[in-house]
């Protein structure tokens, strides 16, 4: 039980996360759009550590599901 609810929580982390990449990924679309090289500077390292954070939590997430498959069947 305690290997499912550390997925459950690490599931909804990465779910979060890979929304705030999608709204992140927008912002340097409209900097671009914009022709603002330093706000398109400021997104772009913003972008880059939620893809990193979100990238984290999906390989956490999947070491939680495969210990939970692994311990409950």
């Amino acid at each position: 039980m305690y290997w499912q609810q550390l997925w459950f929580v690490s599931n909804m982390i990465f779910v979060a996360l890979a929304i705030v990449y999608l709204f992140m990924h927008r912002s340097v679309t409209l900097a671009r759009q914009e022709a603002d090289a330093p706000r398109l500077a400021r997104t772009k390292k913003r972008r880059l550590t939620s893809a990193v954070l979100c990238l984290a939590s999906f390989a956490a997430m999947v070491a939680f599901f495969l210990i939970n498959m692994r311990v409950n069947g």
